[in-house]
């Protein structure tokens, strides 16, 4: 319990900071770029190839996970390894290729009103990124090793390196080489992040290298893990169609939309992703042992610890999104006029963010089970229903309605998801969830009336951005933690007991 406490700390501590290298990422991006065409391009060029990388990076993880521990218990886990990272690495490269020819025609296909030079940084950017893809899967595998064993934050970080390399390009060569600069670094980072793994296992223990490939064993492994990987793929595809509808309504608008969902998604992915990680290899055990009644806790802890991490923030958020954004993006290229825009969209982002970080939870129930072909028909669901809600949406409301598309979507994905879950196991302890999420909700509504009367203090107004809304966090969660504590909110009372 010490090592997994440990380990969680770890975890935690290596996402955020995971977290704010990309939001700096970003940040050094709308500096240099603001919202022009270059950061338009960009985006739009990324989000295909990017659907394949998470294809690989993130649904890799969520199927090999199982599988390894699985192959470990019969001491056979190198030899399975093996199998995956080898073929894996060919699938990729196989991928890598064709991705890269067809940058050359899909892009100016879809986005047939860009500029000239806004179609060349495209095409250069999409063959970047799934150049990338032929080390990310295998990136992966290694990385599904690490949380296997525990070891999360030696997987964050192998991550956080892409992100820096990223980072450096584009400070460094954004004279030289304008927006090429971006997609390169992200190309470098991904070889270095593959090394450092050469490095840390050593060449000769990084697999079996004489080892032929086990093709019925990579076949009954990738049947596991393609429904994963293409569920996984949705939230991208769900981006694709909508950067494809914001591409009608001018220069900037995809920047914004992508802008606005990156920095309102900061929680779902500390959050999401960290209770999302930790619960995992407990519920993956817990099926391995045939031990349902620890699984079904294990998914409904992971529920109510997102949420009372969860809906404290979104409540800030709410009230204080304009100085988020401005904080995060307001210099350089990126005006006030760019900060009212991204604010506005962000709203309505909100909804995704609440509603997929629960999904996140769920999500990994199914894929212990091994049943990932399930979530991944409701996921296939959501994007027709994405097509429908854009369509109706931003008739009447602009590309705004883009952004309350992906709200609308993820509240109806996570309700069939939750519900086809709850009949795999038996049904959830719908009292135990009710009663926790009551509290967490009841110790939420002080932070709300502070917020509200905090809102219109001319002291506070009157500071620098960074310093109100520093005051702003540290006065809501000391409210939250008091009031958590009046209503004896479950995760709250488990670390008061251990430290007593």
């Amino acid at each position: 319990m010490k090592n997994l406490k440990f380990a969680s700390i770890l975890l935690l501590i290596s996402t955020l900071f995971l977290k704010f290298s990309s939001m700096i990422r970003d940040l050094v991006i709308a500096n240099y770029f603001g919202t022009s065409y270059i950061v338009d391009s960009y985006n739009a060029a990324m989000i295909i190839p990017n659907a394949f990388i998470l294809f690989m990076l993130t649904g890799m993880k969520d199927a090999f996970i199982p599988s390894y521990l699985r192959y470990e218990k019969e001491n056979k886990g190198k030899v399975h390894l093996t199998n995956i990272v080898k073929s894996t690495f060919l699938i990729c490269f196989i991928i890598s290729v064709l991705g890269s020819i067809a940058a050359f025609f899909y892009f100016p296909a879809s986005y047939s009103n860009f500029s000239k030079a806004a179609i060349e940084l495209g095409i250069y950017t999409g063959v970047m990124y799934f150049l990338s893809l032929s080390l990310v899967g295998v990136n992966a595998v290694y990385e599904g090793v690490f949380d296997a064993r525990s070891q999360y934050s030696f997987s964050v970080f192998s991550q956080t390196v892409v992100v820096l390399f990223t980072i450096l390009s584009t400070i460094l060569l954004h004279s030289i080489m304008g927006g090429y600069a971006i997609a390169l670094g992200y190309f470098i980072g991904t070889i270095a992040s593959f090394l450092i793994k050469v490095v840390y296992f050593k060449p000769q223990h990084l697999l079996l290298w004489k080892q032929k490939i086990d093709r019925d064993e990579v076949v009954a492994f990738y049947k596991v893990f393609i429904p994963v990987g293409v569920t996984i793929m949705v939230g991208q595809i769900n981006l694709t169609v909508n950067f494809f509808f914001a591409g009608s309504f001018g220069e900037g608008v995809i920047s914004y939309l992508n802008y606005a969902f990156r920095l309102v998604s900061i929680p779902q992915a500390i959050f999401g992703v960290t209770v999302a990680t930790i619960i995992y290899p407990l519920i993956a055990r817990a099926i391995s042992e045939k031990d349902e009644e620890r699984f079904k806790s294990g998914i409904e802890k992971g529920i109510t610890f997102m949420l009372m991490l969860l809906i404290p923030t979104i409540v800030i958020m709410i009230f204080y999104m304009k100085d988020i954004v401005m904080i995060a993006y307001q210099r350089g290229a990126f005006d006030a006029h760019s900060t009212l825009k991204t604010t506005d969209v962000s709203y309505y982002y909100l909804g995704s963010v609440f509603f997929y970080s629960l999904q996140a939870v769920l999500a990994k129930g199914f894929y212990s089970l091994q049943k990932g072909y399930l979530i991944m028909r409701a996921g296939l669901l959501s994007i027709v229903l994405n097509i429908i809600f854009n369509m109706i949406f931003t008739k009447f409301m602009g590309y705004q309605g883009l952004a309350l598309s992906m709200s609308v979507v993820a509240f109806f994905y996570t309700a069939i998801v939750f519900v086809m879950l709850a009949k795999q196991i038996n049904h959830f302890h719908y009292g135990y969830l009710v009663k926790e999420t009551g509290k967490i909700l009841l110790a939420s509504v002080p932070v709300a009336i502070v917020m509200f009367f905090l809102k219109d203090i001319a002291f506070l107004n009157s500071l620098h951005v960074i310093l109100r809304f520093g005051i702003v966090c540290i006065a809501g969660g000391l409210v939250y933690l008091m009031s958590t504590l009046l209503c004896r909110v479950e995760g709250v009372m488990l670390l008061v007991k251990r430290k007593r």
